[in-house]
């Protein structure tokens, strides 16, 4: 009996100093340092299949003339877009030497070239200005063959508000090819390559 009041009082007094002494937080901390690296990025598509799979696009114009009095024209059409979220940009263009399988006699001073910009919805329209002559009507030759030239000169950055799906924050580049068909030409396939490239300066 006198051994169970001891176990007793023991406790009691345990009891009593856990009651009695400070209680104590334990604390932990995380840190995060965050740190976000927004990169450059420079984007040419297809105007017509504007999506990931229409990137770096080649686009084909295929024009057929037969001379006839009055005749119209052969025009054809390749549109891209561009985005980006760099405020210095460029667009320029060179041109391959042209191969005359006729030879039909067509020199490049004959095909037509104009160039026009348009902008989305959410773009900034003055993002790009044309540079000289190509922001009028001008032909193919003065696209060279040795050097690039610059096309477009951008200044601003394509997206002019947040645009979540990224489809209407594009400033477009249209391009039209013309042939006036002439009794001159002979029979034959006269072809060049432009090649358009989207550059950082």
């Amino acid at each position: 009996m006198k051994l169970k009041n001891q176990y007793i009082f023991l406790s009691l007094v345990v009891a009593g100093l856990l009651l009695a002494a400070p209680i104590q937080t334990l604390s932990q901390t995380a840190t995060v340092p965050l740190s976000i690296t927004v990169n450059g990025n420079l984007t040419i598509s297809d105007a017509n299949n504007d999506a990931s799979s229409g990137k770096d696009p080649t686009l084909n114009v295929n024009l057929s003339i037969t001379p006839d009095l009055g005749a119209a024209a052969a025009i054809g059409n390749a549109n891209f877009r561009i985005r980006t979220n760099r405020s210095s940009w460029k667009l320029v263009a060179q041109r391959t030497s042209e191969v005359d399988s006729g030879p039909t006699n067509i020199s490049a001073s004959d095909v037509g070239l104009l160039v026009t910009t348009q902008a989305g919805s959410k773009a900034n329209p003055d993002a790009g200005s044309l540079v000289a002559p190509f922001n009028t009507k001008t032909d193919i030759s003065k696209v060279p063959t040795s050097t690039p030239v610059n096309v477009v000169l951008g200044k601003l950055k394509t997206s002019r508000e947040r645009d979540n799906t990224n489809s209407n924050n594009y400033f477009q580049i249209n391009t039209q090819y013309s042939i006036a068909p002439d009794f001159f030409y002979q029979p034959g396939t006269w072809k060049t390559t432009i090649t358009y490239n989207l550059v950082s300066p």
